[in-house]
């Protein structure tokens, strides 16, 4: 798990001042080693790499990067972990080899043997770069779901890559325009990393999934193509089918995916959250006998309709575990104060108080001197786990022509489930259809028409999975994840996200991930004897929660009203009006209005994101 920095530019001339600025700014990533390589690609062109490292597997210097192969023609620097190395290695030629290799040492070899074809045999997470010094071509690549993040910028005379926005920031720096089709679907809806675009106009990420072979023969500034290696059977016309995929066939894989995520140099633990998906990871590692090594880690809060400390103390109970706790009831201005930091960590605001905290069990980990976490990032949206899949699937049925199934899983649902007593309209509001929220709230009309982002049922309730799994949910959850934990140079795994788990819960039919009253039925099945019953079956959902309505309204309100009544660099901008945010937010105050919490502390955080990078933001 590292950070990667990369330039490629018509002089030579600073270069190397500039990728010292990405390593500087990105030390977090890695703090156990840097590297840099420059080389003159052709006449008048010119790359220049930067890596920082934070040692997980293999903790010898022959892992050290950027990573040249034997011959010279290759230089590779790559962040993440690909975790099938040991089986993949029997495929590569071992003279590339060192002994006692890890990850990094295999997929290059791999990438030298075969290269962008290799990319569908890994099983991991990554951003890579990988350097043809005789083709002079560079293969740019990442992950299946974006787990790692890889961006670009071209601004006519140099082509910048990195791990990170601030070390493009760095590097260019350059004065960019904040991307309205960015901020806006964010201040309304909160949707996040939905897209290619940043908050910044002109940076954009590269896409997950994909790799590009670039050409860096003829131009500093050449075309990025990026192509697909891997497609979601969704995409491939894969319809799910009943009976298809079995719990055993389930639990066979998902054991697998958490043991492979145990390889590690380093100390592992868990984020306990107390709900199914995390407490099914901590079953996985005892039913590998692996927990004598393993800490757990949960957020708690004294607030009993948001905290779940009864469930991570009773799956803590029921393996022995002592789980190691942060409690945002102690001190919530505290994660106020950390706002900015979060937010300049994070390349853009964050999306919830719950970041901040996440933020802080991180830090209490690293204090503990864990390096690895496995999280269970990734399955409420593959097994209709969130509240709002129930409602979907019941207008499939619907649209279906199918009422008495809908009728009888309703009644189920009703006996079983929590989900029809939890529903609140001011979270369901954004999910019906495109919002009106931009016109009903604080946003300038000129700006209105950008809130188009369609986040409500789609064409199947198996697309509209699939659009939380790629678009509007995960890539958001890993962003934070990546950026809060690397912020204290932890790693993090998520096991749902293994691709074969993937693969197996898409072909699942949606009757049988809400079967008997009960969201992800069939992976409540699969983990049968893993966890204790009060979990397995548990009827509420949760997750890593704040009161944030509660703090907007009293200890946040002191701070969000002398901001809101401030000269706003949001509204300088000409985003919002403070006026009617002002209004909006005495109203809310007041328990009146369908907004809640999340909308005004997003505005918070966004005024305190444009306030951090306001050396990087054109007017």
């Amino acid at each position: 798990m590292c950070g990667i920095s990369a330039i490629v530019s018509a002089s030579s001339d600073g270069l190397d001042t500039a990728i010292a600025r990405m390593i500087a700014v990105t030390h977090h990533r890695g703090p156990d080693g840097q590297g840099t390589f420059i080389d003159e690609v052709a006449a008048g062109s010119f790359l220049g790499f930067g890596h920082n490292r934070l040692s997980i597997i293999d903790l010898s210097e022959q892992a050290a990067q950027p990573m040249k192969s034997r011959d010279g023609r290759y230089v590779l620097i790559y962040n993440g972990e690909v975790y099938n190395y040991r089986e993949l290695a029997s495929q590569v030629d071992s003279r590339e080899l060192p002994e006692g290799f890890g990850d990094t040492a295999v997929i290059f070899a791999a990438l030298i043997k075969s290269g962008p074809k290799a990319l569908a045999s890994f099983n991991g997470m990554w951003a890579l770069l990988l350097y043809d010094a005789q083709e002079k071509t560079l293969l740019v690549s990442r992950d299946r779901f974006g787990v790692k993040p890889l961006y670009f910028y071209q601004d006519g005379e140099q082509t910048y890559f990195a791990s990170e926005i601030k070390a493009i920031l760095a590097a260019s720096r350059a004065r960019l325009p904040v991307n309205p089709d960015v901020a806006i679907p964010y201040l309304t809806r909160g949707l996040l990393n939905f897209s290619e675009g940043t908050f910044f106009r002109g940076i954009h990420q590269f896409p997950p999934a994909s790799y590009a072979v670039v050409d860096l023969s003829e131009t500093t500034c050449p075309e990025i193509r990026p192509e697909r290696f891997w497609l979601h059977p969704f995409e491939r016309g894969e319809q799910p089918v009943s009976g298809a995929v079995s719990p055993a066939a389930i639990r066979a894989t998902f054991l697998d995916a958490v043991k492979v995520r145990l390889r590690s140099d380093v100390p592992v633990g868990v984020l306990l959250s107390g709900g199914v998906d995390s407490s099914s990871i901590v079953g996985a590692i005892a039913h590998a006998h692996a927990l004598d090594n393993v800490t757990i880690f949960s957020v708690t809060s004294d607030d009993p309709a948001v905290s779940e400390e009864p469930f991570i103390d009773r799956m803590a109970q029921w393996n022995r575990l002592v789980p190691q706790k942060v409690n945002v009831s102690n001190d919530p201005l505290a994660l106020l104060n950390r706002l900015s930091e979060a937010c300049w960590y994070n390349d853009e605001p964050v999306c919830g108080v719950a970041d901040i905290a996440h933020q802080r069990l991180i830090e209490l980990a690293r204090s503990r001197g864990i390096k690895v976490l496995l999280s269970g990032q990734g399955a409420d949206e593959q097994l209709g786990g969130y509240n709002k899949f129930l409602f979907f699937w019941l207008r499939a049925l619907a649209g279906q022509g199918r009422y008495v199934k809908a009728a009888k899983t309703l009644l189920q649902f009703a006996r079983h489930s929590n989900t029809l007593y939890e529903f609140k309209l001011s979270e369901a509001i954004r999910y019906l259809g495109k919002s009106h929220l931009a016109s009903d709230t604080f946003i300038l009309p000129e700006h209105q028409h950008r809130d188009t982002v369609d986040i409500g049922f789609q064409d199947s309730y198996p697309k509209r999975e699939w659009i939380d799994l790629v678009k509007t949910s995960v890539p958001c959850l890993l962003h934070y994840e990546d950026r809060m934990s690397m912020s204290q140079s932890v790693e993090v795994r998520v096991p749902f996200l293994d691709y074969r788990i993937v693969e197996l819960l898409a072909r699942v039919h949606p009757s049988e991930k809400f079967e008997g009253g009960w969201t992800k039925a069939i992976f409540r099945k699969a983990i049968e004897g893993m966890v204790p019953s009060q979990i397995q079956y548990r009827r509420d959902k949760k997750g890593f929660s704040v009161p944030e309505d509660r703090w907007m309204r009293e200890v946040f309100r002191p701070h969000a009203t002398e901001m809101f009544g401030s000269t706003m660099m949001a509204e300088s901008l000409r985003l919002i009006s403070s006026t009617q945010l002002r209004k909006a937010y005495a109203k809310f105050v007041a328990g009146r209005g369908y907004l809640n919490g999340r909308h005004f502390f997003r505005v918070y955080a966004f005024e305190a994101f444009l306030q951090r990078f306001a050396d990087h933001i054109a007017a």
